[in-house]
């Protein structure tokens, strides 16, 4: 008697059990009640949805959210730029922006990078005579070469803006060259600025950073190289 009533309850147990497996109508309240815990859905980052009643929590149906205006990632401080790709930023980085302190190390590495990027228009001394350059002259700057007058007064802020954006054939270089490393190429072309006509060019040295007007970053608008700033549209015939 004992046993037949040991098979009943343990009949009974097993019957409920399974139909926490069953599924009724379509709303199963057991296993798979959140399936989504159960089966993780490997969304591309920055895809879209095409369930708009689905997923209408997250702006244009992403998978994701954009960082709040003026995130910056861990380490990229530096990337913060208060100037804007316009005729009055430009005005402005030449007159607020100044060299940071370089050591002798750094300057080499201008000169190595300056050979990478700046080379093929600019030439190897500055002459416009690089290989793109020679091709197509309408690529060439419209000033000779970097010993010209315009060149040794240029503003390394107004360089420095230039190699950001971009300006006129120039492109922007602000997501190839980091921005310590966008100072050290501008203390190379400063150097060639001041080569004289035998070919010989002053000795780099230690650069100590000038004291220079506080400049106020404007977290909301500055750019960073996670979102390349685009060619410069600043209506100048030089850069």
């Amino acid at each position: 008697m004992k046993q037949n009533i040991l098979i009943i309850i343990s009949a009974a147990f097993i019957t409920s059990l399974s139909s926490c497996w069953m599924k009724s109508g379509g709303n199963d309240t057991g296993y798979e009640y959140a399936p989504d815990m159960y089966y993780s859905k490997g969304y591309e980052p920055m895809s879209q949805f095409t369930d708009s009643n689905k997923y209408r929590y997250n702006p244009y149906f992403m998978t994701m959210r954009e960082p709040v205006k003026g995130s910056v990632a861990i380490g990229q401080l530096d990337y913060q730029y208060a100037f804007d790709n316009t005729p009055e930023g430009y005005e402005a980085a030449g007159l607020n922006l100044q060299m940071p302190n370089l050591s002798l190390k750094e300057q080499a590495e201008g000169e190595r990078l300056y050979g990478i990027y700046c080379a093929v228009c600019h030439g190897e001394k500055g002459g416009n005579d690089g290989s793109v350059s020679s091709k197509q002259a309408t690529l060439k700057p419209s000033w000779a070469n970097y010993q010209d007058k315009y060149v040794k007064e240029l503003p390394v802020g107004k360089i420095y803006h230039t190699i950001t954006y971009g300006k006129n054939n120039m492109g922007s270089y602000a997501s190839a060259v980091t921005p310590k490393d966008r100072w050290a190429i501008i203390s190379y072309v400063k150097r060639l600025s001041m080569m004289d006509s035998l070919g010989n060019m002053p000795k780099a040295v230690e650069i100590q950073a000038e004291a220079a007007a506080p400049v106020v970053v404007d977290t909301a608008h500055a750019n960073t190289t996670n979102h390349s700033p685009e060619s410069s549209s600043t209506p100048h015939n030089k850069h």
